[in-house]
């Protein structure tokens, strides 16, 4: 958009204007001056009431908020007179108007109802999201190109989206702390009066904590944001202001967050900690507009392509088995804090397996028609960012299920991660006949995960489940093998009906599905379920057997079809058997 010079100047000034508000609200809130005037829009009913400390600090606040408003005013109307015409414009300045006007409403509540911590958390979001738009409308007043739009975002473009919102929740993380009396709970830094307190304990040092474990997560994307910003600074204008702006931003509030602690929670370090939050917030807002314009060649990179590095369909099923064995664990339905943290710690471990699966295999998944379009073989993704993501949901998984499940829970899902690479991955896959029959047990991992999540060991049971999975997996992965045994033969791959024919993988589907049926039913032999459960593996297993004994007499020319059949039923099977568990230690018989 083209505007004139005074304008555009007016622009920035109505930002910077709008930014020391902010900036000491934060200090208002720090130092428990909300009520130093205890009515709206007066302050003790005069415009100018006596000043002792905790009104002027107030006061000075609702001075300075006016101020923008007044600023944000002139903006406004400089736009209906000149640049009614420009819709972009209009909008800006028109959602800014009304965010300032609901942030006076806002601020008239939360006075008036005594700073209530719900509203003052609201009234801190909507102060934020009124920076936001002012700083996307300055950086859209200085690089017009900037925010154009695209119809296929980069990776690096959701990279920066990531970055702003993580910082957003971060903001709002440290709200509740300081609303929940939290803020001094740790008097030490980087850990809690020497000690790391588990979060499902509750109380003020996890709440205190959470907040520093949200920070190194947001530190994590951050840190990526603004290489990637650094390393296209001279392919998009601007960008290189905004990383340096980002990364010296985010390392000083790291210094800050610090220094509360280690002085004592004195006063400058106290106050200074929501300012330099709200300056980072918007130059990592900042750095997401600008990142919506990015090279094209990287264009073709989608967050379809990302998520597909996670394989959500295998995903979804071992989060079933997982949480089969955490209701089995509980003996009926797991605490739900529980259940949240091990779903998504279960989906980190999951999915960053499968992002180094998908790097470590991405020379067979060139030779085969199947995985041929696979973000990596169809160089969409770069092997460093398939690396990247793995090792980062990885480390994800550990840190949440360590804090909020237990350390064991969290092994388990690493170990998972481990075999499946360097064992099935790097050695069986490519080398024997046996690859899948042993790899299975990283995909047997998951029920323990939930196991442990709830009961903090690896019970009889909960090594049932393994081996259910354990045996399960070869039935199904060699239905599969016989649907794509020529690629499988074209990439490389040992797999069985390649080796030793399809009469062979027809034998052994039979033979590990007929196994399934009495190591189902030992399950009930332990009394953790019941008839329920039992009548469910008895029926899905000798459905699984009679699909194998049809494959196995199937016809030449239907062999494919029913090979699919098996490969599909085998996925309900397993799916059907984890909810019976569910529902039998939920509804006992």
């Amino acid at each position: 958009m083209t505007v004139s010079p005074g304008y555009r100047r007016l622009v920035y000034l109505t930002l910077l204007v709008a930014l020391p508000a902010a900036f000491w609200g934060g200090i208002v809130r720090v130092t428990g001056s909300g009520l130093g005037c205890p009515d709206w829009p007066l302050c003790h009913g005069q415009f100018l009431p006596s000043l002792d400390v905790a009104t002027r600090i107030e006061w000075f606040h609702r001075f300075l908020a006016i101020v923008a408003g007044l600023t944000l005013a002139a903006l406004a109307v400089w736009t209906l007179a000149r640049y009614r015409a420009d819709r972009r414009a209009l909008a800006f300045v028109g959602v800014a108007v009304v965010l300032y006007w609901l942030q006076a409403i806002l601020g008239a509540i939360t006075v008036l109802l005594e700073l209530p911590d719900t509203w003052v958390t609201v009234h801190l979001a909507n102060a934020e999201l009124l920076l936001a738009v002012l700083t996307v409308y300055a950086v859209v007043i200085r690089w017009p190109a900037a925010g154009a739009g695209l119809a296929k975002p980069s990776a690096f473009t959701w990279l920066a989206l990531g970055a702003a919102a993580g910082t957003f929740v971060l903001m709002l993380s440290g709200a509740y702390v300081r609303g929940d009396g939290a803020t001094a709970a740790c008097s030490t830094w980087p850990l809690c009066d020497g000690g790391i307190p588990p979060l499902s304990e509750g109380g003020a040092a996890a709440i205190h904590m959470a907040h520093r474990y949200i920070a190194a997560a947001v530190g994590v994307i951050v840190a990526y944001a603004v290489v990637g910003a650094w390393r296209r600074r001279y392919l998009i204008p601007g960008l290189g202001v905004a990383a340096a702006l980002t990364g010296s931003l985010f390392i000083l509030q790291v210094v800050v967050g610090a220094l509360n602690p280690l002085t004592g929670f004195s006063p400058w370090p106290l106050g200074a900690h929501p300012a330099v939050a709200t300056a980072l917030w918007c130059a990592t807002v900042a750095l997401a507009v600008l990142a919506w314009r990015p090279v094209r060649a990287e264009a073709t990179t989608t967050l379809r392509d990302l998520v597909a590095l996670t394989k959500p369909a295998i995903m979804s099923l071992l989060l079933v088995t997982a949480l089969g064995g955490m209701f089995l664990a509980a003996g009926g339905v797991p605490p739900f804090h529980l259940v949240v943290a091990t779903m998504l710690g279960g989906a980190f471990a999951s999915g960053g397996a499968a992002a180094l699966n998908h790097y470590f295999d991405r020379d067979i998944d060139e030779r085969m028609r199947r995985t041929s379009r696979r973000p990596l073989p169809g160089h969409r993704v770069s092997p460093r960012v398939a690396i990247a993501v793995g090792v980062t949901l990885n480390l994800l998984a550990f840190a949440l299920l360590a804090l909020v499940a237990n350390l064991l829970a969290a092994t388990l899902a690493i170990v998972g991660t481990l075999f499946y690479i360097l064992v099935y991955t790097l050695w069986l896959k490519r080398t024997t006949v046996q690859n899948i029959v042993i790899g299975g047990a990283a995909g047997a991992i998951p029920p323990l995960v939930g196991w442990a999540a709830v009961a903090n060991n690896v019970d009889l049971p909960a090594l049932y489940l393994f081996a259910i999975v354990f045996f399960w997996t070869p039935a199904h992965f060699w239905a599969l093998a016989l649907l794509i045994r020529d690629d499988y033969d074209r990439a490389g791959v040992p797999m069985l009906p390649v080796v030793y024919g399809d009469r062979a993988a027809q034998w052994g589907i039979l033979l590990y599905a007929t196994a399934l049926v009495p190591l189902s039913v030992l399950l009930f032999l332990t009394r953790y379920v019941g008839l329920v459960y039992l009548f469910a593996a008895l029926v899905l297993g000798i459905v699984f057997v009679g699909y194998a004994v049809r494959l196995l007499r199937a016809a030449a020319a239907k062999q494919r079809s029913v090979a699919r059949s098996v490969y599909l039923y085998s996925l309900l099977y397993l799916a059907l058997l984890f909810v019976a568990i569910m529902v039998d230690t939920t509804v006992r018989l």
